[in-house]
């Protein structure tokens, strides 16, 4: 089993697109994929045809002790196994946080005991920013992808998702860490700030930019991943080489 944490130090950057579309490609290539959604706006359920999700079974669940990871998971038309967080009031995500809370190795100590294939790749979908959610991804992943825009914005954040690898990874088992550009234009703006990434963070920067694509936008609104819905889009091809790239890795 090999686990890689989706992160983000802003929202915005299509983190949860990203994940999505990750665990897609990944699918494709026959290597089983299991993908969670640890952002309690659960909304990466809609790339798999959130419609036929129960909203309620997801990882917002396991607050019950009778229930386990493998009556979680959901399988979409496409053969794409998933946890959505699922739907949960304000008490029951408390309890969930303060798990988290309470046992840094929560989850990976239960992907460890759920996912019986060792060829499994898990693909966590997390909130921006710190958080037990992160913590826990972090913590569990042997390798850490930051998404970023090409944008000052992003620029700015890298001290931050940097420290966040730093101190959530633990000592004994620090993760691999790479960034991955979304939504990449042809302004010359957009074109320098790739260039800095690229002089800071040398071979972490993945050499593949996803481009900005309506095609990606409107696959969601059919409840799709963009490598289904658009496979011969420019960001599906680019998200197909981030896949490669990735896996060559892990």
């Amino acid at each position: 089993m090999r686990v890689i944490a989706v992160a983000s130090a802003k929202g915005g950057v299509g983190k949860t697109t990203i994940s999505a579309n990750l665990a897609a490609a990944i699918a494709q290539t026959g290597r089983p994929v299991l993908a969670i959604d640890l952002d309690p706006q659960n909304a990466m359920q809609w790339h798999f045809g959130g419609a036929q999700t129960d909203a309620v079974r997801g990882l917002s669940a396991l607050t019950d002790g009778r229930v386990s990871f493998a009556r979680l998971i959901h399988k979409n038309a496409a053969g794409i196994h998933f946890i959505p967080f699922g739907i949960t009031g304000e008490l029951k995500r408390q309890k969930l946080e303060n798990l988290l809370l309470q046992e840094e190795n929560w989850l990976r100590s239960r992907l460890e005991s759920a996912v019986q294939n060792p060829e499994t790749v898990v693909i966590l979908d997390t909130p921006p920013g710190p958080s037990p959610y992160l913590h826990q991804a972090i913590h569990a992943a042997d390798f850490v992808l930051a998404v970023v825009l090409a944008d000052a914005a992003s620029y700015v954040t890298l001290p931050e998702i940097e420290e966040l690898i730093q101190a959530y990874g633990g000592l004994s088992r620090r993760p691999e860490s790479a960034y991955v550009v979304n939504q990449a234009g042809g302004r010359q703006l957009s074109q320098d700030v790739v260039q800095m990434y690229a002089s800071q963070l040398g071979d972490r920067l993945i050499p593949y930019y996803v481009p900005e694509s309506s095609a990606v936008e409107e696959s969601l609104a059919f409840e799709q991943t963009a490598i289904t819905y658009a496979p011969d889009n420019p960001a599906t091809i680019a998200m197909m080489q981030v896949r490669d790239w990735l896996l060559a890795r892990i």
